[in-house]
């Protein structure tokens, strides 16, 4: 499995899974920050990467985790990379058949979990005056 960002979201979806007992050996993370990516190897154990690359090319399940503001400028350029692949999005806002057409195939879907973000994450009312 291979996860395209590795910000907030992905985080909390990748502490979920590990929770339910996936192997963080079979996570791999594209995230162009080395903070980032030195955090998740640390805290998390997973594969980090700067770039995807073809040695990423096998994997089975592509996880979209960009600001939809940048899905399609990191999405073009790996059109052809991820071919078998089934591609689940989570960008908020960003159309089905958009995604096809940058990643050059069908098989994609789209989902908004709600996981809990950040450790410290906690639920806000708004009260009126």
């Amino acid at each position: 499995m291979s996860l395209i960002g590795g910000g907030n979201m992905a985080q909390a979806l990748i502490t979920g899974w590990l929770k339910q007992g996936m192997n963080p050996s079979q996570i791999h993370v594209v995230d162009p920050l080395a903070a980032t990516r030195a955090h998740l190897q640390h805290s998390l154990g997973v594969n980090c990467h700067e770039h995807a690359g073809p040695d990423l090319s096998a994997s089975q399940l592509v996880v979209w985790a960009v600001k939809p503001q940048v899905f399609q400028e990191v999405a073009q350029p790996l059109a052809g990379l991820f071919a078998q692949a089934l591609h689940l999005s989570v960008a908020a806002g960003v159309r089905s058949d958009s995604m096809c057409r940058w990643l050059g195939t069908k098989r994609v879907v789209r989902a908004m979990p709600n996981p809990r973000t950040h450790p410290r994450a906690h639920h806000r009312c708004n009260k009126r005056s």
